[in-house]
C-alpha cells in the first residue's frame, strides 16, 4: 500500500503553491502594468521626451525647454498694467541645469580617460552603464523588445536623426559641427531639432523689456576684427558695482552695508588672472597647476575647489555668484564656507532699463534680502553687487555683432566674469568657456548631469557669447583645443585711439 500525505499537510502544500503561483502572476501583471503606462504616458503626456528618457535611458534632454503653458502663464502675468510678472524658471519643471540662474543636453561623444585622451567604446558602453544610461524600467523589458523599440523610427527622431537632421549629441562628437576648435560664425540653424526649439522658445519671451536699437539680424553690417570688439567692450561696457550713495540704496536703512566704493576701486590691478568656468571638460584636465600660478582666480556659483584640486587648483580669489544660489536652501549660501573664500559678488537679472529702483522692487531672486542677511553673519566678507547695467550693456555688444537676434536674457555668469576680470586684469585667462578636445554634455565638473544646453545654451545667449569671445581671443587654436584655454587682454593695455566702433 502506497504511502499517502495526510489531508491536513496537502492541503498546506497545496495552499503554498496556490499563494507562490498567485504571487508569481500578480508580479507579472504588475510589471505589464507598468511597462504599459509608461509607454502610454510617453506617447501622450506633454513631457514625453524626459518621460521616455527615464523610462527607457535613451539619453535624457533638456529641462531647460519652457512648457507651453508656462510660456502662456508669463505670458498673461504681463499683460496686466498693474500685474508683477510671474517668473517661470524652466530649471524647476520637471524634465535641465543649471549651474546657472538658468541652467541648460549630451551624450558623452567622447569621454576622456585619465590622460585625457579618448576612450574605447568599449569603456564608454560600461561608463554609461555605470551612470544609468539604460533607464529604470528598461531591464524589464526582453532585449528583442528593447533593440524594437530603440531602433524604431520613432526613437531615431528623439535622437535627432530621424528627419535628417543633426542631434544635439552629434555636435560633440569627432566630426560634429563644434569641430576641434569652437566655429565662431555657430549659429541656431547648426544645432539639432530639440535644442533650436528651446532656443526659439526663449528668443519668443522678452520678459525683461528688451528694446534693442542696434543693428541686430541684418547681417550685411562690418563684422568687427578682434581688436574692434575689445575696443568696443571696453568703450561700451562700464563695469561698476553699486555703492551705498546710490539711489533707492542711500535712503534705505541698510545703505551702510553697501560698500562704498565699486569694486574696480577696491581690487586690482593683477598682472595675470584665471578664470575658471565650472563646465564638465574640466574633469581630468590637469589644470589645477597652471590655474593655481595666476595672480588672481574668479570661480563661479557653488563651483567648489575641495577634491578636485588637480583639475581646478585651490585659490580663489573672486567668486561671482547669481541670485538663484544666493536664494537656494541647497547651496546653503549663508553658512556654508564655500563662501567665504575671496571677494564675493553678486547679480540678479534686471529689467533692461537697468533703472534702479525698478530692479529693486522686482528682482528675479531675493538678492537683497540674503545680501542683508549675509553681511550681518559676515560682516567682514568683502561683498559687493553688480550694477545691472553691466549685463545689458555686454548683451547689447552681443547682439550688436550677431547677424540674428539672439535670446532676449542676459548673459551668463561666465561672460559677466570674464569681463570683471578684465576690468581687473592686465591678461584673463579663460578656462573651458570654449571646449577643449574634452568637450562633453557633462555640465559642470562637480555634478552628474548631462545637457548639450549647458555648453550651447538656452535661457542664455551661450552660443553667441562663445562667438563672441573666440573673435576676440589672442592665444593660438591650439590652447583652445589643448587646455580650454583663450587669452584675453585687459582693458587697461588696450590702445583704442581708433574708435572701434561705427
Amino acid at each position: 500500500m502506497g504511502y499517502r500525505i495526510p489531508g491536513a499537510a496537502m492541503d498546506r502544500v497545496s495552499l503554498l503553491w496556490r499563494l507562490r503561483r498567485r504571487a508569481r502572476r500578480g508580479a507579472f501583471c504588475m510589471a505589464l502594468f507598468c511597462v504599459a503606462m509608461g509607454l502610454l504616458y510617453a506617447f501622450c503626456a506633454e513631457n514625453s521626451v524626459p518621460v521616455t528618457d527615464a523610462i527607457f535611458g535613451v539619453q535624457a534632454r533638456t529641462r531647460a525647454q519652457p512648457r507651453a503653458h508656462a510660456l502662456a502663464k508669463a505670458l498673461r502675468a504681463n499683460s496686466g498694467a498693474n500685474t508683477k510678472p510671474i517668473y517661470v524658471n524652466p530649471q524647476n519643471l520637471p524634465g535641465i541645469i543649471p549651474g546657472d540662474p538658468r541652467h541648460p543636453i549630451p551624450i558623452l561623444s567622447q569621454l576622456p580617460s585619465a590622460n585625457g585622451t579618448p576612450v574605447g567604446p568599449d569603456e564608454i558602453k560600461a561608463r554609461r552603464r555605470e551612470l544609468g544610461a539604460r533607464g529604470l524600467l528598461s531591464w524589464l523589458l526582453p532585449r528583442p523588445l528593447r533593440w524594437l523599440l530603440e531602433g524604431t523610427s520613432w526613437s531615431k527622431r528623439r535622437r535627432g536623426s530621424g528627419d535628417g537632421g543633426m542631434g544635439d549629441a552629434d555636435l560633440f562628437g569627432p566630426h560634429g559641427k563644434l569641430g576641434e576648435v569652437w566655429n565662431e560664425d555657430m549659429s541656431t540653424a547648426m544645432l539639432g531639432k530639440r535644442l533650436r526649439k528651446v532656443v526659439q522658445n526663449y528668443q519668443a519671451m522678452n520678459k525683461y523689456g528688451v528694446q534693442f536699437q542696434g543693428t541686430s539680424g541684418s547681417g550685411s553690417g562690418h563684422k568687427l576684427s578682434g581688436p574692434e570688439l575689445l575696443c568696443q567692450l571696453k568703450e561700451r561696457v562700464v563695469v561698476t558695482t553699486l555703492t551705498s550713495d546710490l539711489k533707492p540704496f542711500s535712503g534705505l536703512p541698510w545703505s551702510s552695508q553697501l560698500p562704498p566704493r565699486p569694486l574696480t576701486s577696491d581690487l586690482g590691478p593683477f598682472k595675470s588672472c584665471a578664470v575658471v568656468s565650472s563646465a564638465g571638460s574640466l574633469r581630468n584636465s590637469g589644470l589645477g597647476r597652471e590655474i593655481d600660478s595666476h595672480d588672481a582666480v574668479l570661480r563661479f556659483n557653488a563651483a567648489p575647489t575641495g577634491g578636485y584640486e588637480k583639475d581646478v587648483g585651490t585659490k580663489t580669489t573672486v567668486r561671482l555668484i547669481n541670485s538663484q544660489v544666493m536664494a537656494s536652501d541647497d547651496h546653503r549660501f549663508l553658512s556654508s564656507s564655500l563662501y567665504s573664500a575671496g571677494t564675493l559678488v553678486a547679480w540678479d537679472p534686471a529689467p533692461y532699463s537697468a533703472d534702479l529702483a525698478e530692479w529693486y522692487n522686482r528682482t528675479d531672486y531675493p538678492i537683497f534680502q540674503q545680501y542683508q542677511k549675509y553681511r550681518r553673519l559676515h560682516p567682514q566678507q568683502p561683498f559687493y553687487v553688480l550694477h545691472p547695467q553691466v549685463e545689458w550693456q555686454l548683451w547689447n555688444r552681443i547682439q550688436d555683432n550677431m547677424a540674428e537676434p539672439i535670446q532676449r536674457n542676459p548673459p551668463s555668469s561666465g561672460l559677466l566674469g570674464t569681463v570683471l576680470m578684465m576690468s581687473l586684469c592686465e591678461v584673463v585667462h579663460l578656462y573651458e568657456f570654449l571646449p577643449s578636445r574634452r568637450k562633453t554634455e557633462l555640465c559642470h565638473y562637480y555634478q552628474r548631469f548631462y545637457d548639450a544646453a549647458c555648453t550651447l545654451g538656452a535661457y542664455h545667449p551661450l552660443l553667441y557669447e562663445k562667438n563672441l569671445v573666440k573673435r576676440m581671443n589672442l592665444g593660438p587654436d591650439m590652447d583652445i583645443y589643448t587646455h580650454g584655454r583663450v587669452t584675453l587682454p585687459g582693458f587697461s593695455t588696450l590702445n583704442c585711439t581708433l574708435s572701434a566702433t561705427h
